[in-house]
């Protein structure tokens, strides 16, 4: 997850290029158990998707871009400047043109609460990746209080389909601000100046989706964490995480054992770079535990995967290819 954002919709643009198609099994034989290489293509689905879509970064740029549209922006620029006026402009299609495929609606709902719709329809391209569905944001701020319940409707992306709602809490620092990339951004819609959202306090959210890959393979995915951002990281204090498989009955629950740290100064590291998660496997016939470790703090997408006491060294930019890309062989790099 990266704090600046040039186009909200997709933070992760180096992730958003490489899940064109995803594939079912990955390629290679692996040294980890069968149980532990389901996770890691699940841990790899998930990472790249909030690295595409920013999940706590995503929701604070939709309200930033609203804010900015319509002189609403709380924050306060590079320049120390800010805006502030409470009206919704009713036409936002050529504001948005730049930033998603999407057709976007928004309301002023009165009650001190926002609603921004993006609405894929049938589908379209968004950098090279086809987008179905609908995703509604309902949001509100207060000072420097951020709040939004985030609803999934038939919501297609990279190999899966979602359905649920994610609601997230941030409260700034007073060391958020937003500023103007005068390089300037184009596209098919003409060029526009780029808006770098940065924030920095902290954050919880809670999360209830189903996911259904292109396989089949269901997944109810529930989730309750707590976070702390600044303008160069990003860390995972606390968080409780399950996978409940359907209909095939086995379950993974995880949690954060040791703060998982992501540097957005690690320009193509996309997974944490310090930080420990354990993670319970149960299935019908079946009970154990392993752990993943992130590292030291190196910028690299490696981390060790430990399961009945043998370790293994997991490079999760394979992994990303293996599950979601071109073949790039097996994603493990040796035993230990």
């Amino acid at each position: 997850m990266k704090a600046k954002i040039l186009k909200p919709v997709f933070l992760g643009m180096f992730i958003c290029l490489l899940l064109i198609s995803c594939k079912e099994d990955p390629a290679g034989d692996t040294l980890q158990s069968a149980a532990v290489e389901r996770y890691l293509e699940m841990k790899t689905r998930m990472n790249a998707m909030q690295a595409g879509f920013g999940q706590m970064g995503n929701f604070l740029s939709i309200i930033g871009a609203s804010q900015l549209r319509n002189n609403l922006f709380q924050l306060k620029s590079a320049s120390g400047d800010s805006v502030v006026r409470d009206s919704i402009i009713p036409d936002s299609s050529d504001y948005w043109d730049w930033w998603t495929c999407a057709i976007v609606t928004e309301y002023d709902n009165g009650d001190g609460t926002y609603t921004t719709i993006y609405d894929y329809g049938e589908g379209c391209d968004e950098y090279g990746s086809m987008m179905k569905g609908k995703i509604t944001y309902i949001w509100k701020n207060e000072g420097d209080d951020y709040y939004s319940k985030v609803l999934y409707d038939n919501y297609y992306a990279y190999g899966m389909e979602m359905n649920g709602f994610s609601q997230y809490s941030f409260t700034s620092d007073g060391n958020s601000y937003f500023e103007i990339d005068s390089s300037g951004v184009s596209d098919d819609s003409g060029s526009a100046p780029g808006i770098a959202f940065y924030w920095s306090g902290t954050s919880s959210g809670e999360d209830n989706i189903t996911m259904q890959y292109d396989n089949g393979e269901t997944y109810t995915y529930t989730a309750h964490y707590s976070n702390r951002w600044d303008n160069s990281s990003y860390t995972l204090l606390e968080g409780d995480y399950a996978f409940m498989s359907e209909p095939a009955g086995y379950e993974y629950h995880y949690e954060i054992t040791s703060p998982l740290v992501y540097d957005y100064t690690c320009i193509n590291t996309w997974v944490a770079v310090s930080g420990i998660e354990t993670i319970h496997y149960d299935d019908p016939d079946e009970t154990y535990d392993f752990t993943i470790d992130y590292g030291n703090g190196s910028c690299d997408n490696l981390a060790l995967v430990t399961e009945n006491g043998e370790t293994s060294v997991i490079d999760f930019s394979e992994l990303i290819y293996t599950y979601c890309g071109t073949e790039a062989g097996e994603g493990i790099i040796e035993k230990k």
